[in-house]
């Protein structure tokens, strides 16, 4: 809810009001009614010192503080500046978010100056320092920087914890951008005010070292970027979790092998990227079903007994490790997302059986780490590794160097006939018109024998808009020509291989973003 909102609903309550005053009668039931329900109230305009007359809408005391507390901060900061009923109300606004983007939108804390970012902490320490102690913080989002004298350290820091986080603190976002010696995060604090509380934590450039006394009880999501944190200290904090549905870890360098306890029952979702010193993870939470792995080309992965159906894959030679791992790994896989940012020419055959794999996404990224001469068609044992397929969707980035094919269709390649009965999409987003890539989809339109619609999108991935607000990306003319030269090239090598049963789109280059 914005300040408009809350005006409309004011302005709402105060017609009412009027309505059902005319409709009293004069004489002794009007004046009963005035005794009884006054219609005014008087306020004090904190710019002007006048003191104003309103109709004060009829609801209670907790359903305006409701109301107010839905508020954006800045728009509740507002609204206390010209009432002092809603003063009282900000000095309780259980919503903190002190950010770059609340506090100073026309500045850049992250190239600003000392006195920029001494500004910035003296605006976070006022309104701290002027909220009453016993009203407690719900949620607080905190971006703490350091100005680049060191003129201050992190003692500011711990008192803002101190004051903001209580026991009914349900949500912690603390962000440090500082290039001194990492915050030692006070886990104490945690375990003291908020051990069963605290719901939601993420932790940006701190150092975290927990111990086996820390219990956050209630805590659901933890997510820790660039912390400093060894697998043991995070073992600590997970054995004590119970509630935890949700672990994130990027950049933590420390991690070496990650152990994840059976006394997780409620872990369903967890996510690993950039952790460059990570060779373990050892999983032993039962119901782990969501997996992401972010630049893990050389970890050793056990899933343990839980039954893992979503795996998303980002790094290079993503194809070959997906292929190599998880059908042993995770048997009831049902839903694989490749992001690959280097292949090999030709992928390697399936190392078993993707028996319950229903969709499959391939992100091949661009630059010079795809050779041109990368075989498409080498896709093809994936999909007989998975004969419950159902939807797949390849996305290509626009290739710096490939070779346009022009020879003849009777020269395109075709592999044995196998099929696969359950494909019923197939989707080519950035389609170009290379050999492999023709071919690759002339082979799915002749053995996906239930194929009810196949896309081929010249339009290089996640080019196009959404067809209402948003604009497509830029693009140059000659991508643009490429697009076009790929359409017609469909028309000749795909179009007259596509079944009546079939449903082909070819989408042209977006024309209400893009001129010709």
């Amino acid at each position: 809810m914005g300040l408009m909102a809350l005006n409309r609903l004011m302005s709402t309550q105060r017609k009412r009001k009027q309505r059902r005053n005319r409709c009293h009668g004069r004489g002794a039931a009007s004046s009963l009614s005035k005794r009884d329900s006054p219609p005014y109230r008087h306020d004090v305009n904190s710019h002007c010192g006048k003191e104003a007359r309103y109709l004060d809408p009829v609801l209670s005391e907790d359903v305006w503080c409701r109301i107010y507390s839905l508020l954006q901060m800045q728009d509740a900061a507002r609204a206390a500046c010209v009432s002092r009923s809603f003063l009282g109300y900000w000095r309780c606004y259980p919503n903190l978010t002190f950010t770059n983007g609340t506090m100073c939108p026309k500045e850049n804390l992250k190239t600003a100056g000392s006195n920029v970012i001494r500004d910035y902490n003296n605006q976070i320490d006022r309104v701290l320092m002027n909220r009453s102690s016993a009203d407690a913080v719900t949620k607080l989002k905190l971006d703490y920087h350091v100005p680049p004298d060191g003129a201050e350290s992190y003692h500011r820091l711990d008192s803002w914890l101190q004051m903001a986080v209580t026991p009914r603190t349900k949500e912690l976002e603390l962000l440090v951008w500082s290039k001194e010696a990492s915050f030692d995060f006070p886990c104490i604090l945690l375990s003291d005010m908020c051990g069963g509380s605290i719901q939601k934590l993420l932790l940006f450039k701190c150092a975290l070292r927990p111990t086996s006394q820390l219990g956050l009880r209630s805590l659901r999501t933890l997510h820790l970027r660039d912390v400093r944190v060894t697998g043991e200290e995070l073992g600590c904090l997970l054995s004590s979790s119970i509630a935890l549905e949700h672990l994130k870890l990027v950049y933590c360098d420390d991690i070496v092998r990650l152990e994840i306890p059976c006394l997780l029952q409620r872990l369903s979702f967890l996510e690993v990227a950039g952790c460059m010193n990570l060779q373990v993870i050892e999983n032993k939470a039962p119901n782990l079903s969501k997996f992401y792995l972010g630049a893990g080309e050389r970890m050793q992965v056990s899933f343990g007994e839980s039954e893992v159906k979503k795996v998303e894959l980002v790094q290079s030679r993503a194809i070959s490790y997906a292929t190599d791992n998880l059908p042993s790994r995770v048997p009831n896989l049902e839903t694989l997302t490749i992001c690959s940012t280097c292949e090999i020419v030709n992928s390697p055959m399936a190392s078993g059986k993707f028996l319950h794999l229903k969709f499959l996404s391939i992100l091949l990224m661009s630059g010079s780490n795809f050779d041109k001469d990368y075989d498409y068609l080498s896709l093809v044992p994936v999909f007989q590794a998975s004969p419950s397929l159902e939807m797949f969707c390849l996305f290509v980035w626009e290739h710096s160097m490939y070779h346009w094919f022009e020879g003849d269709p009777a020269s395109l390649r075709r592999l044995p006939q196998h099929c696969h009965g359950n494909l019923k999409s197939v989707k080519i987003i950035g389609f170009f018109p290379q050999k492999s890539m023709i071919e690759l989809a002339c082979h799915l339109l002749e053995n996906a024998t239930s194929l009810e619609s196949l896309t081929v999108d010249a339009s290089p991935a996640n080019y196009r808009c959404s067809g209402k607000g948003r604009k497509c990306c830029p693009l140059k003319a000659t991508a643009i020509v490429k697009a076009r030269k790929s359409i017609l090239a469909v028309k000749k090598y795909i179009k007259g291989n596509v079944p009546s049963t079939v449903k082909l789109n070819v989408p042209k280059p977006c024309q209400r973003c893009h001129r010709f």
